[in-house]
């Protein structure tokens, strides 16, 4: 039997970037959809602009 490879690559649509700090975000994330109807992405609970605050 051949095993299935556990570690499987994410398709274009699954990767999600995060609006504030940009970097790909893994795991669980909060989505926000505009008046405009874009949809936009952030870190759960927003860790990236807690450490975008400390920095100043």
């Amino acid at each position: 039997m051949k095993k299935k490879e556990s570690m499987e690559k994410a398709k274009a649509e699954d990767v999600k970037i995060c609006s504030l700090c940009g970097q790909m975000i893994i795991g669980d994330y909060e989505m926000v959809r505009t008046r405009r109807r874009t949809t936009m992405y952030f870190c759960k609970g927003m860790q990236c602009r807690k450490e975008h605050d400390r920095e100043k």
